[in-house]
């Protein structure tokens, strides 16, 4: 089988190889989680030649960073606070992030839309957007005010009785979802050089003589292995405090948790936009374009510990926010519920600082990087997509205070390949007869890797056409998926690296004939029958 081929140089490892690789490396550097952090982290060590293992408990990507947004955005709402330079900041990172993934990051209209009620008048909001706009460089659209005739003009499904005003501005949102964006960064570490696993947790830490002996514990076979490193990475997220205090390391800054939900639900609006409205508290939240669904969102809760879940409550506040906004045939209930996302921001207290509820927006912004030299450990606190790439370069020097010497890579570190490598694979799709709307879909999906697509397609034209009815996948990607991604288990493939779970619901998944090849492609009868009985479990719950 393809899934079968042997490795060559430049090639990915299978799991076992790369488990078996990592019991037989002693590491410059071993990065603990898989999200944002833990993935860049990886990548930029990797590429400045270091010697990097990546291990992360569950899927990559299967905690905060699966729960996002997926907004790429330069923190507009920080300009209440007259912080300038951090949003000057945060908008030269948003800008080089979308440069350098232009296919996977897309300039995006934001329709934000103040109602009676609101805490900004539409001229005093019109003011800000524009400085916004100047401070981001004028790298986008320029925005624009609109008054409540055209906001009902251009949003029909907008409650126009209640409008004062609103303005049109620019920002970005990921193409797909945050998850598959984090997993690129997993297999581009590994094209470096990084050796990378899931599901295989950190167990036991031991620091003698400036290398870190490692228990690893194989989340899929239950066995432990042991590998060593001179530094470890601390990337768990909400979790670096566990991990913490498993290698006795601590932390000047520390966390507080915001949970976050979002529901995914019927189209509200085809126009694309974004749309901004402030709720009954006066806080922000979103009707975003997932596919062909709009997501709803999200919450921001005060939380103790970052194991959350959606509660009636949540679902009641959220419906009820977005139907007194919106003008709908009928108000949005529970029963219009296609999905649902939760999680928890992982939100940095400096020291010294307050993590109390008035202080929360600003800490939203914040990440840190430390280092504790005299054990070889580096914490990641906080953070977000938008600002990866500066994680990223942090890392490398937090590395050098450790006593590694990271080298300057041959070439830029990240961002997808080049003009020519694109133009090339789709003129090669056109002569295989995929016409260009797919073609670029399957180079946003695997950049490079479409090259091993076409060449299946190539082999087998019926390889090329889509599995099911409920996505464009092919069977090539499929199995060129299955080679690349570390896809373990079927919540793997349907939650991260595609949206199907989030834009359908469990029985249409289940039942779709695409998804069940792909899933048996991968996973084989076994990775089936365990989808089935995860099925049957979800049903078995809902009744």
């Amino acid at each position: 089988m393809y899934l079968d081929k042997p490795h060559r140089r430049g090639e990915p490892l299978s799991r076992a190889a790369s488990l078996e690789r990592l019991s037989g490396t002693r590491f410059d550097v071993l990065v603990v989680g898989g999200g944002i952090n833990g993935a860049v982290s990886a990548l930029s060590l990797a590429a400045h030649g270091l010697k990097v293992g990546l291990v992360e408990a569950s899927d990559f990507a299967s905690g905060t960073s699966q729960e996002s947004s997926n907004m790429i955005w330069g923190g507009f709402k920080y300009l209440e606070s007259y912080d300038l330079r951090l949003v000057a900041g945060l908008c030269r990172s948003r800008n080089r992030l979308a440069a350098a993934y232009p296919t996977r990051i897309l300039e995006t209209r934001f329709m934000a839309v103040l109602q009676h009620g609101a805490p900004f008048a539409p001229w005093f909001a019109a003011l800000g957007a524009n400085a916004y706009w100047a401070l981001g460089r004028l790298h986008t659209r320029r925005p624009r005010h609109r008054s409540r005739s055209t906001i009902h003009r251009l949003e029909p499904a907008v409650e126009a009785s209640r409008i004062r005003g609103g303005i049109e501005y620019s920002d970005y949102l990921l193409a797909d979802n945050d998850a598959r964006f984090v997993s690129e960064f997993v297999i581009a570490a590994e094209q470096h050089g990084a050796v990378v696993a899931n599901y295989l947790e950190l167990e036991e830490a031991e620091y003698n003589s400036d290398i870190w002996s490692l228990t690893l514990r194989d989340q899929v076979t239950g066995s432990a292995m042991e590998t060593t490193a001179r530094v470890l990475v601390n990337a768990a997220g909400p979790r670096v405090p566990t991990i913490g205090s498993l290698t006795l390391s601590t932390t000047q800054s520390r966390l507080v948790y915001s949970k976050g939900v979002h529901l995914t639900v019927p189209r509200v609006t085809d126009s694309g936009r974004i749309l901004a409205f402030f709720d009954d508290a006066r806080r922000l939240f979103y009707v975003l374009p997932m596919g062909d669904r709009s997501v709803i969102g999200t919450t921001d809760t005060p939380v103790d510990d970052p194991e959350v879940s959606v509660t009636d409550e949540d679902r009641l506040f959220l419906l009820g926010q977005v139907s007194r906004r919106l003008n709908l045939d009928r108000n949005l209930d529970a029963s219009d519920i296609i999905s649902e996302r939760c999680g928890v921001r992982a939100l940095v207290v400096p020291p010294g600082g307050s993590g109390r509820r008035r202080d929360w927006t600003e800490l939203s912004r914040r990440h840190a990087v430390e280092t504790d030299d005299g054990r070889g450990v580096v914490s990641i606190l906080g953070g977000k997509l938008s600002d990866c790439l500066n994680v990223g370069a942090e890392v490398v020097d937090a590395v050098r205070l450790c006593g590694l010497r990271p080298m300057p890579p041959a070439q830029r570190w990240f961002g997808e390949p080049s003009q020519e490598d694109r133009r090339s694979c789709i003129s090669r799709a056109a002569g295989l007869g995929i016409a260009p709307d797919a073609a670029a879909l399957i180079w946003r999906r695997h950049g490079r890797r479409m090259d091993e697509v076409l060449d299946l397609v190539r082999g087998d034209p019926a390889l090329g056409g889509p599995l099911g009815d409920l996505d464009t996948l092919s069977m090539a990607e499929v199995m060129v998926m299955g080679r690349h991604e570390r896809i373990v288990r079927p919540d793997d493939l349907l939650r991260r690296r595609t949206m199907l779970s989030m834009l359908h619901r469990p029985e249409t998944v289940t039942a779709d004939r695409g998804v069940r090849s792909a899933i048996e492609t991968i996973l084989g009868s076994d990775g089936l029958t365990a989808f089935d009985a995860g099925s049957a479990a979800l049903d078995d719950a809902d009744v």
